[in-house]
């Protein structure tokens, strides 16, 4: 389901603008715990992912690393 590269970012921008929240800057915005949620059967590669995405200032995040259960709170913001 997510792929690698280029297109697996992209999909995960498209995730988090269909199941976030946007707020008042206008920005969406979801949780790691509910990228979970939308995918029962995610794979290790999300964190990979998201790592990326960040690195291209597509998504912002705090922390260094997110782990399932632990980082379920941690807000990720879409910023394109």
């Amino acid at each position: 389901m997510w792929g690698g590269g280029r297109c697996g970012v992209e999909e995960l921008c498209l995730v988090i603008r269909s199941t976030g929240r946007r707020g008042d800057d206008g920005r969406v915005s979801v949780t790691f715990g509910q990228l979970f949620e939308t995918y029962e059967t995610i794979s290790n590669k999300v964190v990979g992912i998201l790592l990326r995405a960040r690195k291209h200032g597509l998504v912002s995040f705090e922390g260094e690393m997110l782990w399932q259960g632990k980082d379920d709170d941690v807000v990720i913001t879409l910023l394109e």
